[in-house]
């Protein structure tokens, strides 16, 4: 058994899980194909998600074995990919190693632009070298708060979990490497950097969201970006936010919410998605026509979509 089948394979399970079916244990054994991988040929590899794209990750982590088998987030994958366009500029808060981001670089072209932010000082250095092959996207590492100024990061507890670092802010068990890091507003990045356009973002930062939203309140209401955020209350309620906080702010500049799941959508609600969910945030004046390329493309659309 060599990388090649065993990504393949891995693939091949993980396929599913973009359309409407799923393979009883499939995580498990996309896991295990990858941590085998990692035990014949080594943790560091670089695959190809895409053709002409090289991408590193490291099997010893969990969520870095999803990206090695392209099984991570299929439902955001598939999105993005549908909404993202040539020439669109990109933002990716909470960028890891940069999974999304480069398939965004990868669709925007040499006349679009990407910029990543990520705080954690390890994933950045992976974000940087999977980024550096295309010279329009830019990693950025900073924590993205509502200020500018200085943080702490609480990198991950747990070796194999790059995924759970967090401000102290948010939350602060005391546990795994603390550092201080920069923190940025958008509002005043975009201010600095010059940004004259911006069409999409992806905003995961456990926990951070509407810190996130509300240093950028300015240039939300100048772009208009369509979103895809990760809503999850618990994280927010530690953080003194909550879910309806997040879903008022967005409402009120005319953004419409949208529960994203495996090819489909439906209107956010509080009761039901209020405590975790992947959310699709687009503008009233781009709704309809992402909606209706979003159709096209295969997701169900589930009521009120008028």
């Amino acid at each position: 058994m060599n990388m090649t089948f065993m990504e393949t394979a891995a693939h091949g399970l993980g396929s599913f899980r973009i359309g409407r079916r799923s393979v009883p244990g499939q995580g498990r054994l996309v896991d295990g194909l990858g941590r085998l991988a990692g035990w014949i040929g080594g943790d560091r590899t670089v695959v190809a998600p895409w053709p002409g794209v090289q991408f590193e990750v490291d099997l010893a982590d969990r969520i870095q074995r999803q990206m090695w088998a392209r099984t991570y987030e299929p439902h955001v994958r598939a999105c993005l990919g549908i909404l993202v366009e040539p020439g669109h500029v990109y933002f990716d808060v909470g960028g890891h190693i940069g999974y999304h981001a480069v398939a965004a670089a990868r669709k925007v072209g040499r006349n679009g632009r990407v910029f990543a932010f990520e705080a954690d000082p390890i994933m950045y250095e992976r974000l940087v070298r999977n980024l550096e092959q295309f010279s329009w996207a830019q990693a950025i590492h900073a924590a993205v708060w509502d200020h500018s100024g200085t943080l702490t990061f609480a990198r991950s507890p747990v070796a194999q979990e790059s995924g759970w670092g967090i401000l102290s802010e948010v939350r602060d068990i005391g546990e795994g490497e603390h550092l201080d890091v920069q923190a940025i507003s958008l509002d005043e990045w975009c201010r600095d950097a010059h940004v004259a356009r911006w069409d999409m973002m992806k905003l995961d930062a456990e926990g951070s969201e509407f810190a996130v939203l509300q240093g950028a309140q300015n240039v939300l209401e100048q772009f208009h970006p369509a979103m895809i955020m990760e809503i999850n209350g618990i994280l927010l309620k530690q953080a003194g936010m909550s879910s309806a906080q997040v879903a008022d702010f967005l409402t009120a500049r005319s953004y419409r919410l949208f529960s994203l799941s495996f090819g489909r959508l439906e209107p956010w609600n509080l009761a039901k998605h209020g405590d975790f969910s992947d959310t699709l945030c687009l503008p009233e004046v781009r709704a309809v026509a992402a909606l209706e390329r979003l159709a096209r493309s295969g997701f169900d659309q589930v009521g009120g979509f008028s």
